[in-house]
């Protein structure tokens, strides 16, 4: 099989669980993953687990029933991850070629063992590629400062609105060796995300910012999953949902952290725009940390969405 650096893949959603004529994030996610892992996989000639999914910022909304192209290509290459650059992108019958967002996503390749593997280097030939590769280990660092936030965030997560689904992994959306693809479980995430911003807000929301994603472990079919949603912050119309993924046997009653992720969501008004919201004020000395944790986790992310991306280029 020949080894590619580039992939491109159509998709399209006719039917959703969202009342909105817009695909979900968590949909859009996991086309970028489904396209994005084949390209891995062909670049490293192995299995490939998701380690991380970049932030992503929808600046067009992919409407329901409208095919949708998700391109990927390899940009950085460590010892066994593949750093892929993807973009979703939607045909305008009167302005052409929009694009919806963007995302960089990391994969480890595994082999027989489920143990990672050595692969073969990405050497960049042109002075786009250099910049291309450059950029995406800049973005290592940011992704690094994120994790240590998340990890120092305060178990006891105050007073905020809330919710934990439960549930068995039972999906067909598994990777070759049966472990549950990072797709799914993004799609987990801006579910659960989208369920406490609606409670909170008593209107329909949609993801306008997500993504972000740290994978710590694979999750496995038969695995009990708790996705554990909580409102850490919110602006003038948005809200940052913090989502921890838990998983393990049904019969462990402290699975560990499997993912996390913060999904930022907003409440459609119908006209195009969204509407203003009631804003969260923390009250308890609980509240208060979480808000700030919140405040850097936004500045970080926001570091890494202006950080200059060199994607003006087709695949």
């Amino acid at each position: 099989m020949a080894r590619r650096s580039t992939i491109e893949l159509t998709f399209r959603e006719v039917k959703g669980t969202s009342k909105e004529s817009t695909v979900a994030g968590g949909t859009v996610v996991d086309w970028i993953d489904k396209t994005a892992y084949a390209c891995a996989a062909s670049w490293a000639r192995a299995d490939c687990v998701t380690s991380y999914v970049g932030n992503m910022h929808f600046t067009t909304p992919v409407p329901r029933d409208t095919p949708a192209t998700v391109q990927a290509r390899v940009v950085h290459t460590g010892r066994t991850s593949v750093h892929i650059q993807t973009r979703v992108l939607i045909q305008h019958p009167e302005r052409g070629w929009q694009v919806c967002t963007e995302c960089f996503m990391i994969y480890v390749a595994v082999g027989d063992d489920g143990e990672p593997r050595r692969i073969t280097p990405f050497e960049a030939e042109t002075e786009l590629q250099r910049r291309r590769s450059v950029d995406a280990a800049q973005r290592m660092i940011y992704r690094r400062q994120v994790e240590d936030t998340i990890s120092s965030m305060p178990e006891d997560m105050g007073t905020s609105e809330g919710l934990t689904m439960r549930f068995l992994a039972e999906t067909d959306e598994r990777y070759p060796d049966g472990k549950i693809r990072g797709g799914a479980v993004m799609k987990w995430i801006d579910l659960a995300a989208e369920i406490c911003a609606e409670r909170y807000s008593g209107f329909d929301v949609a993801a306008v910012l997500t993504g972000g994603v740290r994978f710590y472990r694979p999750i496995h079919v038969g695995d009990l999953v708790e996705a554990d949603a909580r409102l850490v912050l919110t602006g003038s119309k948005s809200m940052h949902v913090l989502v921890r993924v838990r998983a393990g046997a049904r019969w462990e009653k402290d699975p560990e952290v499997v993912a996390y992720g913060l999904p930022v969501m907003v409440a459609p008004d119908g006209a195009g725009s969204a509407r203003h919201i009631t804003p969260w004020q923390p009250i308890t000395d609980a509240d208060h940390a979480v808000a700030q944790k919140a405040r850097s986790l936004r500045e970080l992310r926001n570091a890494t969405l202006l950080a200059p991306s060199p994607v003006a280029q087709s695949v």
